[in-house]
């Protein structure tokens, strides 16, 4: 579990209204299911930007317009970009869209604008998400945006959903599937309705 939610990395900046499908990662992903880290990381925004995936760091921030992450939430783009332990800096983003990264344990903060905190292709900045403070190192220039909600905070703080789970259920061990039972429900055995349930 992550002890601290500030973060410092070189800056990839975009525009407005940059897709998830064809604009972070191409479509044909989100229609194969493909899940690896592994697979997608080289093809992040590979149709906007070819070299991307040659030039991206661990731990690096994008930092994008308003409108980020439009269009269908496939979040092929959000896995790579998680695995990459890498933040997103927005002006804004769709909620369903930002429900996904959140959800996948990459931290987004919205509310940044140019006008009032300029950053710059490669510039390493430093952004807190619990006081949303974002300073600029390299241009030594300092702004805030609203701070991330608390609740997705913890979310974050657990490596998003699966984590916050996998926490939950060792907290409550009598919940967890007891040895043997994942086994039984991967058999192809017909369910039997008990006496009055729905059919």
């Amino acid at each position: 579990m992550l002890q601290s939610l500030k973060k410092t990395g070189r800056c990839h900046v975009f525009g407005d209204s940059i897709p998830l499908d064809e604009g972070v990662m191409a479509f044909s992903f989100a229609i194969g299911r493909i899940t690896d880290p592994a697979v997608l990381i080289p093809h992040l925004f590979e149709g906007i930007d070819p070299s991307f995936a040659s030039r991206v760091k661990p731990g690096d921030f994008v930092v994008a317009g308003q409108d980020f992450c439009c269009g269908k939430p496939h979040f092929q783009g959000f896995i790579a970009m998680a695995a990459l332990s890498m933040g997103v800096l927005c002006g804004s983003m769709p909620r369903t869209s930002l429900r996904g990264a959140i959800s996948n344990g990459l931290p987004v903060l919205t509310g940044w604008s140019p006008e009032s905190l300029p950053i710059a292709d490669g510039d390493e900045i430093e952004v807190d998400m619990e006081t949303s403070m974002i300073r600029n190192i390299t241009q030594k220039t300092s702004a805030s945006v609203d701070p991330m909600p608390l609740i997705l905070q913890d979310i974050i703080r657990h490596g998003g959903v699966g984590g916050q789970l996998k926490v939950w259920l060792d907290q409550h061990p009598q919940l967890q599937l007891q040895p043997g039972a994942a086994t039984v429900l991967q058999q192809d055995i017909p369910i039997k309705w008990m006496k009055g349930s729905a059919s």
